[in-house]
C-alpha cells in the first residue's frame, strides 16, 4: 500500500507501525491484573507527572472525569494507585502511585526496552539520539 505523500500523515501512520510493533514485540499481558488502555494511561500519567487531582488526569488521558473515577478506582482495587488528601486543599483528593504501582511500571518499562532494544541496535546511536529528540520536540508540542 502506497504511503501518504502528506508528510503529517506519514509520521501518523509511521508512528502507528512503531506502537503496534512495539505491542507485538513487548510480550503479553503484564504480571499482575489486567488493565484496560484507559487504566494504562492514567498510571503512566501519574509517573510522569506525580500526583495529581483527578480532573487533572482525565484531561491528561483525554477522558471525562466519571471515565477517569472509573478507571483510578480499578487502579486504587489493584493497589497501584492511592487517594489522599491534597496538602494544598484538604477538601480535595489527588491520586498517587504507589511503591507497587511503581514498580510495576518500571517492570513494564523494562520488559518494553529489552524487546526493543535489537530493533534499536540496527539504527546509529546518532540515528537514536536524534530521534529522541525529534520525538521530545513532538511530545511537547502535543501537551500544548
Amino acid at each position: 500500500m502506497p504511503r501518504p505523500e502528506d508528510p503529517t500523515l506519514r509520521v501518523l501512520d509511521e508512528l502507528g507501525r512503531v506502537v503496534r510493533g512495539l505491542a507485538r514485540i513487548s510480550g503479553g499481558a503484564d504480571d499482575g491484573p489486567a488493565m484496560t488502555a484507559t487504566q494504562r494511561l492514567a498510571l503512566f500519567e501519574l509517573v510522569e507527572g506525580g500526583p495529581m487531582r483527578l480532573n487533572d488526569l482525565a484531561a491528561l488521558i483525554g477522558t471525562s472525569a466519571p471515565t477517569a473515577s472509573r478507571a483510578v478506582d480499578a487502579l486504587v482495587d489493584a493497589g497501584l494507585v492511592e487517594r489522599r488528601t491534597d496538602p494544598a486543599d484538604r477538601r480535595a483528593l489527588r491520586i498517587e502511585l504507589t511503591p507497587e504501582g511503581r514498580a510495576r511500571v518500571d517492570r513494564r518499562k523494562a520488559q518494553v526496552a529489552e524487546a526493543f532494544r535489537p530493533a534499536a541496535a540496527g539504527m546509529p546511536e546518532a540515528d537514536r539520539r536524534r530521534l529522541a529528540a525529534l520525538l521530545a520536540r513532538l511530545a511537547d508540542e502535543l501537551t500544548r
